[in-house]
């Protein structure tokens, strides 16, 4: 399994930490926004074999980065 790693994507800094479940790989990531408050939530590899994310109430701005996150899970695999 990959290690802790980190990715600046659009300007801010995304911290992925790679967690074993139910045998497969996912990822839980985090990133502060410009006030400073932590956002948590995980990308799991989806039926159809591509990373998809997956929480509650973020901004925006975080789901719209999907495919960024995704490709830089990949690159890093």
């Amino acid at each position: 399994m990959s290690n802790l790693f980190n990715k600046v994507i659009n300007g801010r800094q995304f911290n992925f930490q790679p967690v074993e479940f139910s045998g497969e790989v996912e990822y839980h990531v985090d990133v502060k926004d410009e006030q400073g408050k932590r956002w948590e939530f995980r990308m799991f590899r989806a039926t159809d074999n591509k990373w998809k994310l997956e929480a509650e109430k973020l901004p925006t701005w975080i789901p719209g980065l999907e495919p960024e996150l995704a490709s830089a899970i990949n690159e890093h695999d």
